[in-house]
């Protein structure tokens, strides 16, 4: 989670400045179809046709797929308001129920029968039995937890102030011993029989050992690493200040050349053998060929401009999920072919 200095503020972009960025925009505002080529009058990115609209709470960020519904965190950072979790149906692209939860909520994750919520002001990690739509335990972890992930023993918590991540015993509701990581991390990712942990300070990433919480590899990447995501055989991450996608080969622990991509990459999704990626900016969505490392397609999904926060987005019932901060709603675009 990137905040400027003193309040926390996000910056908001015209759709005009946007285009003026990557080029003009092709078609309406909102048009009455799905477009995912640029027509004739345009010169850059076609702007995707909003399916749905769902409101939510105020500053959204964090977003998971689980249990049959869509969990979208309401951070409340900049409103004040009660930092809560909305659940989305999908189906009817409403919210069937709102959970408060702890102070500045980031993130959420879905794993041994339960919704995880990060609160970073609180240093703790709420969970939520999505049967009753209850929070069922509160669990002190470490400072400013953000990005989680689950293996099979547990949930893992990274803490971008005090450098660390913990995991979680879900049976017991306890935080285990904390390992120390690179500076500021911010995400986690469980592929290859490793945790990946990325650390945005000093643009590494760190692996570990999840048996010993050890140390396997640190891997320099691009400026400003963020989201990772396990596609075609690798582990790939998003450099939001190096704007810049790689891949790191979990065999050697070695990364490839940066694949260069739109401004402030973050969120990255694998989704039918292409690897999906989502800016702070706009956002705009970019599909890359993991066999080629190339990017294949772009493509403009709002104009809420620059954000300081990440832009995620989920897959389900075949679209896209976008959580957008300065507009309190999540926007369903469908998948662009």
């Amino acid at each position: 989670m990137r905040f400027p200095d003193g309040p926390r503020l996000s910056i908001v972009v015209s759709l005009a400045t946007l285009c003026a960025l990557i080029g003009a925009c092709g078609g309406e505002e909102e048009p009455a179809t799905p477009t995912s080529t640029p027509t004739a009058a345009s010169a850059g990115p076609p702007l995707l046709a909003v399916i749905a609209r769902v409101p939510v709470g105020a500053e959204p960020i964090g977003i998971v797929e689980g249990f049959g519904s869509i969990w979208v965190v309401n951070s409340e950072f900049d409103s004040g308001g009660t930092p809560s979790v909305s659940r989305i149906d999908p189906a009817k692209a409403s919210v069937e129920a709102t959970i408060p939860v702890g102070a500045v909520p980031l993130e959420v994750a879905a794993a041994f029968d339960a919704v995880w919520v990060s609160n970073s002001e609180d240093d703790t990690i709420t969970r939520i039995d999505p049967a009753t739509n209850e929070v069922a335990a509160t669990i002190a972890v470490c400072g400013a937890p953000e990005g989680m992930a689950a293996d099979e023993d547990g949930l893992w918590v990274v803490c971008e102030e005090s450098g660390e991540v913990v995991r979680v015993d879900p049976a017991a509701n306890r935080a285990g011993k904390p390992i120390q990581v690179g500076l500021e991390p911010r995400f986690a990712t469980v592929a290859f029989d490793s945790v990946w942990v990325s650390n945005y300070l000093d643009s590494t990433i760190t692996r570990l050992d999840p048996a010993t919480g050890e140390m396997v590899a640190e891997i320099a990447t691009e400026f400003g690493p963020q989201v990772m995501a396990e596609a075609a055989g690798g582990v790939w991450v998003s450099s939001v200040d190096g704007d810049a996608v790689q891949r790191i080969d979990p065999a050697t622990s070695e990364p490839d050349p940066p694949t260069t991509t739109e401004a402030l990459p973050d969120g990255l999704l694998e989704h039918a053998g292409s690897l999906w990626i989502a800016t702070d900016l706009g956002p705009i969505l970019q599909r890359l060929d993991p066999s080629t490392e190339e990017i294949t397609g772009t493509w403009v999904v709002s104009d809420q401009g620059a954000i300081n926060a990440n832009q995620l987005f989920v897959e389900a019932g075949g679209a896209f999920w976008f959580p957008l901060l300065d507009g309190g709603e999540v926007v369903k675009v469908t998948i662009p072919s």
